[in-house]
């Protein structure tokens, strides 16, 4: 019974953390969205999420972290992630984050003319 009790122990404290670690969508504010088109600097893998720092040009020249889905979630979209390149030009329709400058969370994405909708 002792060893069922610990093993239930780990998998309710792995679920906490991988909560802690999740973007939720109340951290970002959805009265302010926002298009943002730019060339990606870095991706990085941002456990569960990609985010891309896009530096974007206008209306002044400032570098967004932006907030992917999953990368398997961007595949089962048709998004490949291996396109997502630094050099590369995206356009992203995101919500601001209420805490962090300059993060947002792309609801979707436009990459090589292809609009596709994340969540």
């Amino acid at each position: 019974m002792r060893a069922h009790l610990g093993g239930a122990a780990v998998v309710v404290l792995a679920a906490a953390g991988a909560a802690l670690a999740s973007h939720g969508w109340g951290e970002y504010d959805d009265t302010k969205g926002m298009s943002l088109k730019g060339v990606i600097h870095s991706t990085a893998f941002e456990r569960p999420y990609l985010t891309l720092q896009l530096d974007v040009e206008k209306p002044q020249h400032r570098t967004w972290n932006v907030v992917l889905a999953s990368p398997s979630k961007l595949e089962s979209k048709g998004v490949a992630v291996a396109s997502l390149v630094p050099g590369t030009v995206v356009a992203v329709y995101a919500y601001p984050s209420r805490d962090v400058p300059d993060e947002c969370r792309a609801l979707r994405i436009t990459l090589g003319g292809k609009t596709t909708e994340l969540w």
